[in-house]
């Protein structure tokens, strides 16, 4: 068997290796160039949306703390609002808005011609029959040969029946005119105390019953103010007991950095129908009422930075709970 020379070829692989590293250097930096491509495009596209929607939920924030239904989010013929769907929005919260301010209005109007047609109807009863009375009296005192104790008997008719005038006039201006607080710190135990001899002394009715937690310390508020509210609900609370001699009941307790008052009493109750309308002015059930008597006390209660709510259930009675800050 005849064997031929072998010859063997040895190539070096360097150069090989350097066109592999230059191609992967080219790769890398294509690749590297192709991310920060993508980022760029992905930043301004999502500037698109961003931008406005950013503009669209500033304004939300607006009129959520305002309240105030005349913001409008500007859609102007920009890049800035080259998305169509951020455009749509935007225009659709803007007809929302005038909407909801448009209904407002509409309400406010409505609320006030029902306003004024309780107020008319307060005029003219509660206002006509003082007048009816006094007249009656004055017609008596022309009587030749009046004895004392009737022009005494008279004269305390017209002056009951002048009190009773004074008080519609004064309720319905605190009702209408804007309240100013005089903030001063006051034992609210002791301001309530105040409020159920008040109330007691304004006519024959059971006694306050009172049931007052030692924990409620003083609180910041306007003292009087307060004390008119609570005399207020107080007397309607008396009153509603038919005459018995028992049923009210002036609670305080403290609540976190809040204080409580409930004013409950075992009488009647108010009807389903009518318990949601006990804070719209001039709503009265009561002969003899304004009707502003609870409106005036929620304006007093939540103008000093608390609530109030009445609950109540026919044939067993009715529970006002009023919160306050201890700091207003």
């Amino acid at each position: 068997m005849n064997s031929g020379p072998v010859v063997l070829i040895l190539r070096s692989r360097t150069e090989q290796l350097r066109s592999l590293e230059t191609i992967h250097k080219g790769l890398f930096v294509i690749g590297v160039l192709a991310v920060l491509l993508a980022t760029v495009l992905s930043f301004a596209v999502a500037r698109t949306i961003t931008r406005p929607l950013a503009a669209i939920t500033d304004v939300m924030r607006e009129v959520a703390a305002t309240g105030d239904l005349t913001q409008k989010i500007a859609v102007r013929h920009s890049n800035r609002w080259d998305d169509e769907d951020a455009r749509l929005l935007a225009t659709t919260f803007n007809t929302l808005t005038d909407s909801i301010g448009r209904f407002q209005r509409e309400m406010s109007q409505k609320e006030r011609l029902t306003s004024l047609g309780r107020l008319s109807t307060v005029i003219a009863h509660e206002v006509r029959n003082p007048l009816m009375i006094i007249k009656a009296s004055l017609h008596t005192l022309r009587q030749p040969n009046l004895g004392a104790d009737v022009m005494r008997d008279v004269v305390r008719d017209i002056d009951g029946e002048v009190v009773r005038l004074n008080r519609i006039v004064n309720e319905v201006l605190d009702f209408a005119r804007p309240i100013h607080f005089e903030l001063a710190s006051v034992d609210l135990n002791a301001l309530c105390r105040e409020s159920a001899i008040a109330a007691q002394a304004s006519g024959p009715g059971p006694e306050v019953e009172l049931d007052l937690d030692p924990a409620v310390a003083d609180v910041t508020t306007d003292p009087e103010r307060l004390r008119i509210a609570l005399v207020n609900m107080l007397v309607n609370a008396r009153h509603a007991v038919n005459g018995n001699r028992t049923g009210v009941v002036l609670h305080t307790r403290l609540s976190g950095d809040r204080v409580r008052i409930v004013i409950a009493d075992r009488g009647a109750g108010i009807e389903p129908s009518e318990l949601a309308h006990v804070f719209d002015p001039y709503f009265t059930t009561k002969r003899g009422g304004t009707g502003l008597g609870l409106p005036i006390a929620k304006n007093i209660v939540e103008g000093l930075g608390g609530t109030i709510t009445v609950s109540s259930v026919v044939g067993r009675g009715t529970e006002i709970r009023i919160e306050l800050p201890q700091r207003t």
